[in-house]
């Protein structure tokens, strides 16, 4: 019997409740609202642990902008993370700073948002400046300085700010070379607006994040609770929904207020932390969840999912907020601009992922597929086809350098016709190229993602489709 069942069963044929039944409801109460302040407020807290497993390394400061100078592979476990750019991620504090003055080196495909996720603005080659560089200004809520012409502006609703680089490969003799895209980063420029001397800015860092042990993944357990509410107090009240904050604030997590939840209270959120990822993959993994989410469902269907099935970057239909949509992603991913969003021919990407293969089943890693890319994948930068645990978006450790595969990569080879049949399972086949095969983990199963960076009409108009992963075992 359903645990519903068992509360329908309460009575109140006296007008009142019993003890017992009354802490039955309270309880039942209490972790309906711990899970939902855990889904609601994920975004939020995916990017406070992202920031913290950052900083327990680097250290904090407007200055510092770590880089994964080598690209970043399985050692860094944070959601779907991208193996086949240069990263650089940065984390600003306008509370402590005040305004902030971002200069944006030219070429990359950046963002900047604030801590609920909500971006600010696209930043390079599909953000106001064109992929020329240019200097953004940061203002924090409620700032009511004078802003200064000669910037683009943002208004944050929240102090912290996230800073998101990626700057493309080249190709090179042994593969995919960094070093470009390194030095395109090492130009980026922070500095407070109130200092006009250059002598008292605090001078930039890149530290190499690269082959580095890092975790940046969210608590599943009830501390994630502790740094909501840390958050929560750190920022204004009006940078939050106040609907979650109703919700937040029957936990006892209210701006102004200690959080200190008692035992019993602490056994209830960390049953409702252990529950709602569980619940998120439950909705993510099932096929007809969202509507319009399958991208191919024509005459020819396909199984690969769209992460904004007809939604804005702030994953709003025309009459609604996607919940699940927004628990689903965020579970195992991070950062949402307006270009991931729009249909942009040439510009910008596109992410089609997939957890099952032509049959419908579930990517197994003891089973052996075959991922036919039919002639001339349509990304005017670069494809890539990478492997992930389904359950928190970090990359397999599969024992190769990366979980990837690139067109970026000369060794990989194309059929005679300019499509590409790549293997995925535990063993390469006969025959197969070493770099047109990953290895996947037996007994675990995955999640497929296609990267297509600045998609070309191909893609928009459904003349060029993927195919679903084929058994060949």
């Amino acid at each position: 019997m359903a645990r519903w069942d068992d509360l329908r069963t309460i009575s109140l044929e006296r007008k009142y409740l019993s003890d017992e039944d009354r802490r039955t409801l309270l309880d039942e109460h209490f972790f309906e609202r711990a899970m939902q302040v855990y889904l609601g407020a994920m975004p939020a807290v995916n990017m406070v642990a992202i920031r913290d497993g950052s900083q327990a390394v680097f250290g904090s400061g407007y200055n510092v902008l770590p880089i994964w100078k080598s690209r970043m592979d399985a050692r860094c476990k944070v959601p779907t993370p991208n193996a086949d750019v240069v990263y650089a991620m940065s984390y600003l504090d306008l509370k402590a700073d005040g305004p902030l003055v971002v200069q944006a080196p030219p070429g990359i495909l950046g963002m900047l948002s604030d801590f609920w996720q909500h971006p600010l603005s696209d930043v390079g080659m599909v953000g106001p400046d064109r992929g020329q560089g240019g200097q953004y200004l940061l203002v924090p809520p409620h700032f009511d300085g004078p802003i200064p012409d000669g910037y683009y502006v943002l208004h944050s609703s929240t102090y912290n700010v996230f800073l998101f680089w990626r700057a493309f490969l080249t190709p090179g003799p042994d593969g995919p070379d960094p070093a470009k895209a390194v030095e395109t980063l090492e130009q980026t420029l922070i500095y407070p607006l109130r200092e006009s001397n250059p002598a008292r800015w605090e001078r930039m860092e890149f530290p190499d994040a690269s082959g580095v042990d890092l975790d940046m993944l969210f608590p599943r357990d009830a501390t994630y609770f502790d740094r909501l509410a840390e958050l929560i107090e750190y920022e204004p009240v009006d940078s939050g929904e106040m609907y979650l904050r109703g919700q937040m604030a029957s936990l006892g997590i209210i701006k102004g207020q200690p959080f200190a939840p008692d035992d019993h209270l602490r056994e209830i959120l960390q049953a409702a932390a252990e529950v709602a990822p569980r619940l998120s993959v439950a909705v993510n993994t099932t096929p007809d969840s969202f509507p319009d989410r399958e991208y191919y469902t024509g005459e020819v269907r396909r199984r690969w999912v769209n992460g904004w099935p007809d939604l804005d970057e702030l994953f709003r239909a025309n009459s609604y907020l996607s919940l699940d949509m927004i628990q689903s992603y965020f579970l195992i991913a991070y950062s949402a601009s307006p270009a991931m969003a729009k249909t942009v021919v040439g510009g910008g990407s596109k992410y089609p992922s997939t957890f099952f293969d032509a049959d419908g089943d579930y990517l197994s890693g003891e089973r052996s597929y075959r991922l036919h890319l039919p002639p001339h994948p349509p990304a005017r930068l670069f494809w890539s086809v990478t492997i992930y645990d389904p359950t928190d978006g970090t990359m397999i450790r599969n024992g190769q350098p990366f979980p990837s595969i690139n067109s970026l990569d000369g060794r990989v080879t194309a059929n005679d016709d300019g499509s590409f049949d790549l293997y995925l399972g535990p063993q390469r086949p006969d025959g197969v190229p070493e770099a047109n095969w990953l290895r996947t983990n037996p007994e675990e199963g995955y999640l497929l993602n296609l990267r297509l960076y600045g998609p070309t009409l191909p893609f928009y108009d459904g003349s060029w489709i993927p195919d679903d992963p084929v058994r060949v075992d």
